[in-house]
């Protein structure tokens, strides 16, 4: 199912802020739909023309490590409104992703948005479960967004068939993972 939404030209770090309306009854899937049409562009200075919208081509929400404000502390200086932990959308457009953090007060924030191409998958990875022996290189950098887009950091690789790791503390691509064959979807894990 895709909907329309703003089209926004590019940027690595978010920072807009969606505040709540009110809700009327509707099912759990109209609220979602009505929240990427109507509450989305509200975050965009004035509403832009019919041509320049784009499709929503998937929207997935996240439960992540992200979420977990003791670990995170600039994540929880922004939702310190109470102990439930903000839930994450993540949106698919034909030409990027954007991830917004929804707290329990309904006041949205986008966190990161990236427009290089399509995105066919994308996850927030957890941190991982790291021993005395061993180091986290990108301790600094986390939490971690995983994004398979058509064209890879590298512009060498064929379609999909690479995993950019981007800081969604920092907004910066710190890895990018080539594989062979094409991506359809991501998968992790704290190993």
């Amino acid at each position: 199912m895709a909907t329309e939404s703003p089209r926004r030209p590019s940027r690595c770090t978010g920072g807009v802020v969606v505040r709540p309306q009110a809700v009327t009854e509707q099912s759990y899937m109209e609220s979602v739909v009505t929240f990427l049409q109507d509450v989305v562009p509200q975050a965009y200075s004035g509403t832009p023309p019919a041509e320049e919208k784009e499709k929503i081509i998937w929207v997935r929400f996240e439960n992540a490590d992200l979420n977990d404000t003791s670990r995170n502390m600039e994540f929880h200086e922004i939702h310190s409104t109470g102990n439930e932990p903000p839930l994450l959308l993540m949106i698919g457009y034909s030409d990027g992703m954007q991830v917004w953090s929804i707290p329990i007060s309904g006041e949205a924030q986008e966190l990161f948005s990236v427009r290089h191409g399509p995105v066919r998958a994308a996850r927030i990875l957890p941190a991982p479960q790291i021993s005395a022996q061993k180091c986290d290189n990108f301790s600094e950098k986390r939490p971690l967004l995983g994004v398979c887009k058509s064209i890879g950091s590298s512009g060498t690789s064929p379609p999909y068939c690479c995993v950019d790791l981007y800081s969604l503390r920092t907004g910066e691509m710190v890895k990018s993972i080539q594989f062979k064959t094409p991506i359809y979807d991501l998968h992790c894990n704290k190993r």
